[in-house]
């Protein structure tokens, strides 16, 4: 997402168009050609028809968002795509019934455009039979939503909020309906085996979408399907990892033997110290042992790099005020998904002004491999630090 434009903001939330957005624009120009009196307004009103649909998607996703809003979870931003849009949320939902409520509100959205526009769509068919310019069948309607015109539009964008609705609500997990399947089951049985089940379901949804694709149905299913599928086992490996962490506390994960640096020493001793052990990341004391930074490899290849080895550690640290703290007793799932929100790898664990130590992100997969392996048999799980990469926090994968 990276690569992403912030158009405007709308109730606190990022509005952004992913640059392949680009391809999709040009493509229903490319079709609509040929459909006008010429190529030209042909184009124009192809381009005309995708905007007003991904109005629709964005309207769909501010459905997600606001109703995430208010149950407290941020909603940074959300991002269109060519197939579709995604509402970032900054963590999951912690009950099934504001996951249910969350997700169901983009399909809700998309059925109340419908039924909107149903009356105008309506009329401009009644009119358009009575004109005898329209067949009393579905594939002329189908035809008729598809040539330019403003009844046209109207009847097109009817019909395909009514199927937005209808594709989001099938239980492809992690799509709306897939969340909205996990949320149920999650009701009545607990939340790791729900997710399984959901995502099951999800990757056999995948399957049929692709061989839907494949059968004729175009590109974009196969790169839904493959988002499914993806994303699916993505967030299950968050899943799984935060209920392993959710039973362990940040003091039980702190390293007795880490060694600590003095902001009076010199870079070059965190590089000894780095060629020795395994330790990446130092906590930085004044000479009354005050927490006062850290040094983390980042910082350390960057004084390396720019300043040299003699340059003191004080210069080059992370100052404490921005790292992030916790206290000895919160778990290590709401401190992992507080490290992704904030995009940092290093917390300080304090108790009241005390110093207890650093948890890194290291700390957190390491613990995870140990403790998966002992609840569920080496090899079950993959380490927080990966499936991070693709959740822990982000609603969804792609509303088509």
């Amino acid at each position: 997402m990276g690569t992403s434009l912030t158009l405007f903001k709308l109730y606190g939330i990022e509005m952004r168009v992913h640059w392949s957005f680009l391809l999709i624009v040009a493509y229903y120009a490319f079709i609509y050609s040929g459909s006008g009196a010429n190529p030209l307004s042909g184009a124009a009103y192809g381009v005309l028809m995708i905007l007003l649909l991904f109005l629709c998607v964005t309207l769909h996703e501010l459905g997600h968002a606001l109703v995430a809003k208010y149950y407290k979870i941020n909603v940074p931003n959300i991002t269109l795509l060519p197939i579709g849009g995604v509402a970032n949320l900054e963590r999951m939902p912690d009950k099934p019934m504001q996951e249910f409520l969350i997700a169901i509100a983009g399909p809700l959205v998309n059925i109340v455009l419908a039924a909107v526009l149903a009356p105008f769509a309506g009329l401009a068919l009644v009119s358009a039979m009575n004109n005898g310019e329209l067949a009393n069948n579905t594939a002329a309607v189908w035809r008729f939503a598809q040539t330019p015109g403003l009844a046209n539009l109207v009847v097109s964008l009817a019909a395909l909020n009514l199927l937005l609705a209808l594709f989001n609500l099938l239980p492809a997990f992690p799509m709306d309906g897939g969340r909205i399947l996990r949320a149920l089951l999650a009701m009545a049985i607990p939340y790791v085996q729900a997710t399984r089940t959901a995502v099951l379901v999800g990757r056999l949804m995948a399957g049929l979408f692709a061989l839907w694709g494949i059968m004729g149905g175009g590109v974009f299913l196969l790169l839904i399907a493959f988002f499914v599928y993806v994303g699916g086992g993505a967030e299950l490996e968050a899943v799984e990892s935060r209920a392993v962490l959710k039973h362990i506390h940040a003091e039980d994960a702190l390293t007795p033997s880490a060694v600590s640096l003095y902001s009076s020493e010199r870079v070059s001793r965190a590089v000894d110290l780095v060629m020795s052990s395994y330790q990446t990341d130092y906590p930085v004391l004044d000479l009354s042992s005050r927490f006062i930074g850290v040094l983390t490899r980042a910082r350390l290849i960057q004084a390396l790099r720019d300043a040299g080895p003699e340059s003191r550690i004080v210069d080059v640290m992370l100052p404490a005020d921005d790292v992030p703290t916790a206290s000895p007793r919160e778990t290590l799932d709401k401190l992992w998904e507080r490290m992704m929100q904030r995009g940092t790898r290093v917390v300080a664990v304090k108790d009241g002004p005390e110093f207890l130590g650093l948890i890194t992100l290291d700390d957190i997969s390491e613990v995870f491999q140990v403790i998966g392996a002992k609840q569920q048999g080496a090899g079950g799980n993959r380490p927080p630090g990966d499936a991070a990469k693709a959740d822990p926090s982000v609603r969804g994968a792609v509303d088509a």
